[in-house]
């Protein structure tokens, strides 16, 4: 049993946890946009490339590496010692957590262990099967495991037994078998090394060419009823249940390796591939290095931890990648300054906000959107303020400027100087847009005014104004 006291890969977050359900990552914003952490042989991560990422009830995040399993506890890596029934510097290539707890992990020559408890117990053959050369672990509709082994083929393990479903002769040419998946309906997919794409029916293996043609096939992912992803040496593919059709990933990545996908809770898909990380989400599809993310080449797995984290194993280690609390929006997304004046929100969750050095932007759904400079210049913008449609601006040099956005297009009025309303328009401070608003109402709406009364009209009130890190609400 390994001793060291069981710290937590999360502290706080597990009592968030307790509130409210984790989500994954926000597809909505830029790789550049999440927080990465990584680890190498430079800081603590012992074992060269990761294979393999995995996590145990008691939560502890499992690594296999070129040079064996490292347990991590959040602060720690900790080399599983040789007595663990783990020989000493075998690659791990495959964990998973089946659906009672346990972790099995796929070592390169010692077929697989079963860690439970706090116990590794070794699974080397049982009444019906051997399973010592084990290239694919997946896990089954039910509560167990399926196995590919070079001796005894396809196999289902539940409960510690081990029960034949096809031999390894069922494909041309004794093929290795690199993945294998199960559909909803119970089909079993294996996809081999070079002969392919196969499904059993029957006690026979049916090779599938519907619009695939690739023979290597390094991943599946069964999505849904009849869903299923394949990953191929020349790119991704989809089946949808009669035929498949290439996932269309821009020109530069169509025929790129692809090694590994994952599906998270929120449904986005995270494809890694021999350049670097993909995301296909009902956004669209991101590419981490045309981002600004850096990559260290090849993604050879791909994990969500219980908190909606990704983990990433490439040939240089482990990173992390998570949301933060606050989202930068700085000069590399094509503002005119890092340092921001008054931001508003309106009614459709629109983000507008002005720049020290001038300039009007607008954010919504992590994407910027710069005003056009023929309808402000680059003049500097001191207050926003607005109502329903439309956003009214306090202006260094062109004074008061009503915008109206609708259905996409946003028209601009300058009203007349703020002279006449003995505001000046030189001082480098916060336009009281409300106090003044009053006066361009009656300008805008004559017939509102009864010029024999001395009342005024209702001031124009912001659902929200933020001027630098002031906040004025109405009352």
């Amino acid at each position: 049993m390994l001793g060291v006291a069981p710290y937590r890969l999360v502290t706080l977050a597990v009592m968030v946890c307790l509130l409210s359900e984790a989500h994954a990552l926000d597809p909505h914003r830029k790789f550049s946009q999440y927080v990465r952490e990584t680890w190498s042989a430079a800081n603590g991560l012992p074992g060269g490339a990761v294979h393999a990422i995995g996590q145990s009830p008691d939560g502890y995040l499992w690594i296999g590496t070129d040079k064996g399993l490292v347990r991590f506890d959040g602060f720690t890596f900790l080399p599983v010692p040789p007595k663990s029934l783990l020989p000493q510097n075998d690659p791990i290539l495959g964990l998973i957590t089946d659906a009672e707890g346990d972790l099995w992990v796929r070592m390169q020559t010692a077929g697989i262990l079963r860690y439970n408890r706090g116990k590794f117990e070794n699974l080397a053959s049982g009444p019906n099967a051997t399973v010592t050369q084990v290239t694919a672990i997946a896990r089954e509709n039910g509560a167990g495991m399926l196995l590919w082994d070079l001796i005894s083929g396809t196999l289902r393990l539940r409960r510690g037994k081990l029960d034949p479903i096809a031999p390894a002769r069922i494909l041309p040419g004794s093929s290795v078998t690199m993945s294998i998946a199960e559909t909803a309906g119970g089909k079993i997919w294996l996809g081999t090394l070079g002969a392919g794409l196969f499904y059993l029916e029957n006690g026979r293996a049916t090779r599938v060419t519907q619009g695939l043609t690739e023979t290597k096939i390094n991943c599946l992912l069964p999505v849904g009823d009849q869903e299923l992803w394949v990953g191929t040496d020349h790119g991704l593919f989809r089946w949808s249940g009669t035929r498949f059709r290439r996932a269309e990933l821009g020109p530069s990545l169509r025929d790129q390796p692809v090694l590994t996908i994952l599906r998270d809770r929120d449904s986005n898909m995270w494809v890694g591939t021999t350049r670097g990380l993909l995301r296909v989400s009902a956004s669209g599809t991101s590419f981490a290095e045309e981002e600004g993310m850096q990559s260290a080449g090849a993604v050879n797995t791909l994990f969500e931890d219980r908190e909606g984290n990704l983990w990433v194993g490439d040939a240089m280690g482990l990173e992390r990648i998570r949301d933060s609390a606050f989202i930068t929006y700085s000069t590399d997304k094509g503002l005119s300054s890092n340092a921001s004046g008054p931001v508003y929100v309106d009614e459709e969750d629109r983000a507008w906000f002005a720049p020290e050095k001038g300039g009007l932007y607008w954010i919504k759904d992590g994407h910027i959107h710069a005003v056009k400079p023929a309808l402000l210049g680059k003049d500097v913008i001191y207050s926003i303020a607005g109502r329903d449609h439309e956003i009214w601006l306090g202006r260094r040099q062109g004074g008061l400027t009503r915008l109206v956005y609708k259905g996409g297009i946003i028209t601009a009025e300058t009203l007349p100087t703020l002279k006449t309303a003995n505001v000046p328009t030189n001082s480098r401070r916060t336009l009281p847009i409300s106090a003044v608003s009053t006066r361009w109402e009656n300008w805008l709406h004559p017939s509102r005014t009864n010029s024999h009364s001395p009342s005024w009209p209702r001031p124009l009130m912001p659902r929200r104004l933020y001027s630098g890190f002031g906040t004025t609400r109405p009352t």
